[in-house]
């Protein structure tokens, strides 16, 4: 697949890893601890199932509709837990609990997608 949509699907998880950063300067001031860890350690967080993804599709070589779909699932995966964690319940620290459930359920839909291309006869791109 090409870099426009590479960048487009990671730009998902860093949207929301600025997004906790802005949520975040509500209860602290701004300072390079708050960036690195928001942004790098956040951003990480976010994109650890993109990044897995993007490794097993460029080794896999699957057709086009796979690798969105891959991505396409993870991408709902992180929305569903985010908005799980604005509407869920909080622990007493105030994080939300639902980020537990984040990895997990991304890899279970990327599983999906592997067994859906896996019964559709693993057709791979260039073929």
């Amino acid at each position: 697949m090409n870099r426009a949509h590479l960048l487009a699907y990671f730009s998902f998880p860093a949207l929301i890893a600025l997004a906790g950063l802005i949520l975040g300067l509500r209860h602290e001031p701004l300072s390079v601890d708050a960036l690195i860890s928001y942004v790098v350690w956040g951003g990480l967080f976010y994109a650890a199932p993109y990044i897995v993804w993007a490794v097993i599709a460029a080794l896999a070589k699957p057709i086009t509709w796979v690798w969105h779909a891959g991505f396409v699932a993870t991408s709902c995966a992180l929305a569903f837990t985010g908005a799980l964690s604005i509407l869920g319940p909080h622990d007493p620290s105030g994080l939300p609990y639902q980020w537990f459930i984040y990895w997990p359920l991304a890899g279970i839909l990327i599983i999906g997608v592997l067994v859906a291309w896996w019964m559709k006869g693993r057709r791979h791109a260039g073929v």
